[in-house]
């Protein structure tokens, strides 16, 4: 697991099991979230990342040392934003809402970045990226009150729904800022950093969730949740994501993105019962016309 290592398989197929892990984050955080608290299962899915990584990133970490000392501030934003707070505030967005929910509102993040770029990186944002996020926004706000015209006049928005819209602007957020991300560093130094960065950031709300009797019920789901968790889309995900793009370039990459709420939603069917209905095919039809719109932007 280096950064020269060769895979023996074609990076579609890299492509494909990345969606397949990311599909299946959602569905597993639902599926363990009664035997956690929402922080306990972030703080452990990243230290157990951390952890699987360290063998093959200490001697980076070491070679990169004053490069990470020098840029301590980019790392600590991107941590927070990537793996920290933003992946705590996800799962208590999950308690709320179902496995399908917070899959489908993840796709909005691409055409949520056009946005964030504009008023980050003062990038110009033309009319066609403007329509395509205001019709990706539908498709959320369709997915979160259920074409319920009253619950969305009486702004009684499923909670869940709404932390998970807060979880996918920090990653939009950490997307953006990753015009930042310091230059020269080792792939594996870098996640590595920002993996424990994001620990440290998450111990005080751990610490305070123990405090008030919260924390991980130490059993067989419990322990597969957060290998699964911390190994696949946290670790293994990056490392064939990275491979893939390397071979065939971000441009023909990023549509495979597209099978994770594919895969997922697939997956919360047949593990957790969960049904697909009308009001998550009408949001997720909006939410993709968005994207594709937003995608042809020319500005």
């Amino acid at each position: 697991m280096t950064s020269t290592s060769r895979f023996t398989f074609p990076p579609q197929l890299l492509l494909v099991l990345t969606a397949l892990f990311w599909g299946g984050h959602w569905v597993v955080a639902r599926a363990v979230y009664t035997e956690s608290t929402p922080f306990a299962l972030s703080f452990w899915r990243w230290l157990t990342a951390a952890a699987v990584l360290a063998p093959f990133a200490w001697k980076p970490v070491i070679e990169d040392a004053a490069k990470l000392r020098a840029q301590w501030k980019w790392i600590a934003i991107l941590s927070l934003c990537g793996t920290g707070l933003y992946n705590g505030i996800g799962y208590v967005g999950i308690q709320y809402t179902t496995a399908t929910n917070a899959l489908l509102i993840q796709s909005v993040t691409p055409a949520l970045i056009p946005v964030l770029a504009f008023f980050l990186l003062h990038e110009r944002i033309g009319p066609a990226a403007i329509a395509g996020v205001a019709l990706s926004f539908a498709g959320v706000v369709s997915i979160a009150c259920r074409l319920d015209l009253d619950a969305l006049l009486g702004l009684e928005l499923n909670r869940g729904d709404l932390w998970l819209l807060v979880n996918v602007t920090l990653w939009a957020i950490y997307t953006v800022c990753l015009r930042w991300k310091p230059q020269g560093l080792h792939p594996f130094s870098f996640l590595f950093v920002i993996m424990v960065s994001g620990v440290l950031q998450l111990l005080p709300f751990y610490l305070y969730e123990l405090a008030t009797g919260g924390g991980v019920r130490v059993n067989t789901q419990s322990v597969l949740g957060i290998l699964y968790l911390g190994i696949f889309p946290a670790t293994i995900n990056y490392l064939l994501w990275n491979r893939a793009v390397a071979e065939i370039g971000a441009a023909r990459a990023g549509p495979y993105l597209y099978l994770v709420p594919v895969f997922g939603t697939a997956m919360a069917y047949v593990f957790l019962g969960e049904r697909l209905q009308l009001y998550h095919v009408v949001g997720v039809v909006l939410i993709f016309a968005g994207i594709w719109l937003a995608s042809r932007d020319k500005r």
